[in-house]
């Protein structure tokens, strides 16, 4: 069984947030458009935030339901996820967000589907 939500759209934050935020001040960013992402407090949104060294990855997720925030912390390495702080937040499909999160870099996972893939998605 997965953790992420199979519907809803998944943004990357490609700029590094505090990985002492929790789902009340997460959820608060989200909400005063920090994170750049278009929401208007209803849709089912994932949005996924690291912190600057990459070591811990907080997944916030928002349904009709409730809300949600899981925090995965590496025991080593980094996450391979590039920072942009010029860039909006990216779009993903819900399987390069589970191989990102088992350590696959996101920049070769976008390589291997179409921008029609991502849109799809």
């Amino acid at each position: 069984m997965s953790i992420l939500s199979s519907t809803g759209r998944i943004f990357l934050v490609k700029t590094p947030v505090s990985g002492r935020f929790g789902l009340a001040r997460l959820l608060a960013q989200l909400s005063s458009q920090a994170f750049g992402v278009r929401w208007d407090g209803i849709e089912e949104l994932t949005i996924i935030t690291f912190n600057k060294t990459r070591t811990i990855c907080k997944i916030l997720h928002t349904e009709d339901k409730g809300v949600d925030c899981v925090t995965r912390k590496l025991n080593k390495g980094t996450f391979k996820v590039l920072f942009d702080e010029e860039l909006i937040p990216e779009r993903l499909t819900l399987d390069v967000l589970e191989r990102l999160l088992n350590g696959e870099d996101v920049e070769e996972l976008k390589n291997n589907f179409s921008e029609d893939e991502a849109v799809a998605a």
